[in-house]
C-alpha cells in the first residue's frame, strides 16, 4: 500500500521535471537559423554592408546562454557561416583584421526568442550589438520578429 501512494505521490512530480518547453534541435537550428538571416539583412540594410563569411564563437561554457549544439546551414543570406571557439576567434582577427566575428547569444522559449549579435572587427575591436526580438505565431508555425535594434559605443580603445 505504501509503494502505491509513493508511487501516486511522486510519478505526477517526473512529468512536472521535464520541460515539454524545450524546442528540439531542429526547431533551435531554424531560429538560429532565421536570426542570423535577419542580422544579415539588418546590417545590410543599415550600414549597407555585406559579408561574405561570418564567424560564430561556439561559446560553451555550462551557461544557460551557451551555444547550442545545433548545425547550421553552411551559408544563410549567400554568407558563409562557419562555427569556431572563441579561443579560434581571438587568433583569427589578430591574423586578419577585416574578418567579422560574432558573439550570438540566444534564448528560446516556447512563445518568444530573443538574440544577442555582439559584433567585432578591426583585429577584434568591438563594433556594435544587435538585438532581436521574436514572438512565435502558432498559427502559422512560424517566428515574427517583433523588434531589433543595434545599439553603438561611442568609445574606441586608446593605445
Amino acid at each position: 500500500m505504501k509503494r502505491i501512494i509513493i508511487l501516486i505521490f511522486f510519478i505526477p512530480l517526473i512529468g512536472i521535471s521535464q520541460s515539454s518547453n524545450s524546442p528540439s534541435k531542429a526547431e533551435l537550428a531554424k531560429i538560429y537559423s532565421q536570426a542570423i538571416a535577419d542580422f544579415i539583412k539588418a546590417v545590410n540594410e543599415n550600414h549597407q554592408t555585406s559579408f561574405d563569411t561570418l564567424f560564430f564563437g561556439k561559446h560553451v561554457y555550462g551557461q544557460p546562454d551557451d551555444f547550442p549544439n545545433i548545425e547550421l546551414p553552411e551559408a544563410i543570406e549567400n554568407t558563409q557561416i562557419r562555427l569556431i571557439t572563441p579561443e579560434d576567434g581571438l587568433i583569427k582577427q589578430q591574423a586578419r583584421k577585416s574578418l567579422v566575428y560574432i558573439n550570438m547569444i540566444g534564448w528560446v522559449e516556447q512563445k518568444q526568442a530573443e538574440f544577442i549579435f555582439v559584433t567585432f572587427s578591426n583585429g577584434g575591436e568591438h563594433q556594435y550589438d544587435y538585438f532581436i526580438d521574436y514572438i512565435y505565431i502558432a498559427e502559422r508555425k512560424s517566428w515574427k520578429v517583433e523588434k531589433g535594434r543595434f545599439e553603438y559605443y561611442l568609445y574606441k580603445n586608446k593605445p
